[in-house]
């Protein structure tokens, strides 16, 4: 039997999506969903993803789902839209249809995407620069591609250490799968 990394890369990442969401404080974001009122900030976590998951989670509570149900979808939710936009850029990347690397490492840039390496010089006191010159990427994707990344605003990225994590994994093995 062939080994799957794409099973492996979705419970990565689910992994992840979890700890942040874990720092999201869902159980209060749950008691507060149906308003915009008592929005819970913690580090490394933006007013669009604390919406989004307020979103989801009114829409699950409708549904008549427990909290622990709840929770459960949502990461599952963004975890799987977090792996097809990655593995979409990735797929840009190799068949060249981006002008620069956005997932893969250079040689130019001492390991570094091209894109993440513009950023860092550019912001040098953000505490997330992985995370947030990947968002700042999608953002342009989803405006030059909107039939792929329509939705990227619909992202929640993993903390900077478990991001790097994915990236280095979905670097590793894709190559390997083509």
């Amino acid at each position: 039997m062939k080994w799957n990394w794409h099973e492996e890369l979705k419970e990565i990442v689910g992994s992840a999506v979890e700890r942040k969401l874990n720092h999201l404080a869902l159980e209060r974001q749950w008691e507060n969903s149906a308003s915009t009122n008592g929005l819970v900030y913690t580090e490394s976590v933006t007013r669009r993803e604390i919406l989004l998951c307020r979103k989801k989670l009114e829409e699950f509570k409708r549904s008549g789902m427990s909290f622990e149900q709840a929770k459960e979808k949502l990461v599952a939710e963004i975890s799987e839209r977090l792996v097809e936009v990655l593995l979409e850029m990735k797929r840009m990347e190799t068949e060249r249809l981006l002008p620069y690397t956005i997932v893969s490492i250079s040689d130019l840039t001492d390991d570094l995407s091209t894109a993440h390496y513009v950023y860092l010089s550019k912001e040098t006191s953000n505490t997330e620069p992985l995370t947030s010159s990947t968002r700042e990427e999608l953002r342009k994707l989803a405006v030059k591609f909107p039939e792929l990344f329509s939705m990227g605003e619909n992202v929640v990225f993993p903390r900077e250490y478990d991001m790097t994590f994915i990236v280095g994994f979905i670097n590793h093995f894709y190559g390997r799968a083509s």
